[in-house]
């Protein structure tokens, strides 16, 4: 049965059941990953809703808290878990083995959760202190940069784990064709709705994206899907950061 990218990224990204609940191959998965920007525009969509809606009527930093939480419940905070995950692992692992073992353990540690109150707080911050002019675009277009981001993190990166594991099938089947469309969906939203602002911001965050993959590399051997959710958590937060310094 053939299923479109979108489906199978959204299913794979959000808890939002808007398709069937489906099993996957790991090619689907890999290939689906062209999408994932798409998915980000979606959740934007939904926070540009919010914004129409009651947000606009909030003070700015109790508008970026609700429009966060409202990306973690969407989510199922699926990447703020890689994110602590990631931050523990790095924290203690000495070894790139100890490290990916420390990132399967389900307890967050003291650096995990201060990684987490920071992005979560950068973020809020962010999002609620937008420029006018900026805010809706802002809201819409940051979830598709921190998606785009991790397609290219995983794009020529090892899967760190020889077990294998919920990441590798992102690392064995996506290819240029999948990474090109993320980056057209990615750039054409970011050039469309935010102009040179949105195309600047989105040149660091690949830039972030390939220090995470030389860091990534030589720390753990590669990427997991751990590292993925700490790619698009901090991606959205070098997003907004530079798009409050242009815009």
């Amino acid at each position: 049965m053939t299923r479109s990218r979108f489906a199978v990224a959204w299913q794979f990204l959000t808890v939002i059941p808007l398709f069937p609940a489906e099993r996957f191959e790991d090619r689907e998965l890999g290939r689906a990953m062209a999408a994932f920007p798409l998915v980000g525009l979606a959740l934007g969509a939904g926070l540009v809703g919010f914004h129409a809606v009651l947000g606009r009527a909030l003070p700015g930093l109790l508008e970026g808290a609700l429009a966060v939480a409202l990306l973690a419940g969407a989510t199922g905070c699926f990447h703020l878990d890689g994110l602590a995950d990631t931050a523990d692992g790095l924290a203690g692992g000495w070894t790139p083995e100890r490290a990916l073992r420390i990132m399967k353990d389900s307890r967050t540690g003291a650096v995990g959760a201060a990684a987490l109150t920071l992005v979560i707080g950068a973020k809020a911050a962010g999002y609620g202190l937008l420029p006018e002019g900026a805010r809706v675009a802002g809201l819409l277009v940051t979830p598709a940069a921190g998606r785009a981001a991790a397609v290219w993190l995983a794009h020529r990166s090892p899967y760190a784990r020889p077990e294998g594991g919920l990441g590798a099938p992102y690392s064995a089947h996506l290819s240029g064709n999948e990474v090109v469309q993320a980056t057209l969906w990615a750039a054409g939203a970011a050039v469309v709705f935010l102009g040179w602002p949105g195309a600047a911001a989105l040149a660091a965050v690949w830039a972030w994206s390939e220090v995470l993959r030389r860091y990534f590399r030589r720390r753990l051997g590669g990427v997991t899907g751990d590292v993925l959710g700490f790619c698009v958590e901090t991606s959205e937060v070098v997003f907004l950061v530079f798009l409050h310094a242009f815009a």
